[in-house]
């Protein structure tokens, strides 16, 4: 992880504290930030959670012979979300986790001398810890939140409500998809339960674009999920990691730290108020 070079001129200069903050299992976290001080979280590294296991299934194909999408059991890990809230600033960050396939023949017996061929899958997630960097400053607790994103809301009907776009002077001819008169998406329900409802191309002016539909109340102009009641077994919502293994797959799984993410951030500790031009 890359230190920024004023960071790193005060932490050599002692004015600042390298220091670093190690969760993971359970999906909420609080770094606590003593009073009279103040921290700048300059990155983190991931290690997502889901490696510790595998899942197989017969391969099989749908109406033009496409092969099947991936072990409903594997696929919430495969985006999995990260957020930061200060009491003042809320940073949400999402990672699509690499899901890793392979191929093989399985031969069943069927009595000798005959046999069955089928062809199988295997499934991992890609444990690969993932580096990002980060600037965020904060003299309060920092509330660290970490969970799974398996579906949009299935129990919505048509939970994405598209429309075409007018030229506007944010959304112009011919280098945005303003005025090309196919429908794009312009409201997701991420979740009912929770009023989460994604609006493009931006929450103000909505009406400018001329999409012909109305605003709603709970809106927000980021994707980000929210915690929701059930959410590990209903797919919709903010998952806690644990709630997904209990619930979904096998309670008895929860002891193994390698299908536990883990995720160590990186700040810098100062001991004395914020100056005004960092925050």
């Amino acid at each position: 992880m890359t230190i920024p070079t004023e960071i790193e001129k005060d932490i050599k200069s002692g004015k600042a504290r390298y220091q670093t903050f190690q969760t993971g299992i359970g999906g909420q976290s609080v770094l606590k930030v003593n009073p009279n001080s103040y921290i700048v979280i300059f990155g983190y590294d991931f290690s997502p959670a889901g490696g510790g296991f595998t899942v197989t299934q017969n391969v099989t194909t749908v109406p033009g012979g496409q092969q099947s999408l991936m072990n409903v059991d594997i696929q919430a890990f495969a985006s999995q979300q990260i957020a930061f809230y200060t009491g003042q600033a809320f940073h949400p960050f999402i990672h699509h986790v690499p899901i890793d396939s392979e191929t093989y023949p399985y031969q069943t017996s069927n009595g000798s001398p005959s046999t069955t061929t089928e062809v199988h899958t295997v499934q991992t997630v890609d444990a690969t810890p993932i580096k990002r960097n980060v600037y965020i400053i904060s003299q309060q607790n920092v509330s660290v939140t970490v969970g799974l994103m398996e579906t949009i809301d299935p129990l919505v009907i048509n939970p994405i409500t598209s429309s075409s776009l007018d030229v506007t002077q944010n959304t112009p001819l011919g280098v945005s998809y303003g005025g090309d008169v196919n429908p794009h998406p312009i409201q997701t329900v991420l979740s009912n339960a929770t009023g989460s409802i994604f609006v493009q191309p931006s929450i103000e002016d909505n009406d400018l674009y001329g999409t012909g539909v109305p605003p709603v109340i709970e809106q927000q102009d980021q994707v980000y999920l929210k915690p929701e009641t059930g959410s590990a077994v209903s797919g919709v919502g903010l998952i806690d990691p644990v709630d997904y293994i209990n619930n979904r797959l096998n309670a008895t799984w929860t002891s193994l730290y390698s299908i536990h993410y883990f995720l160590n951030v990186h700040y810098a500790l100062y001991t004395n108020q914020t100056p005004e031009q960092l925050g």
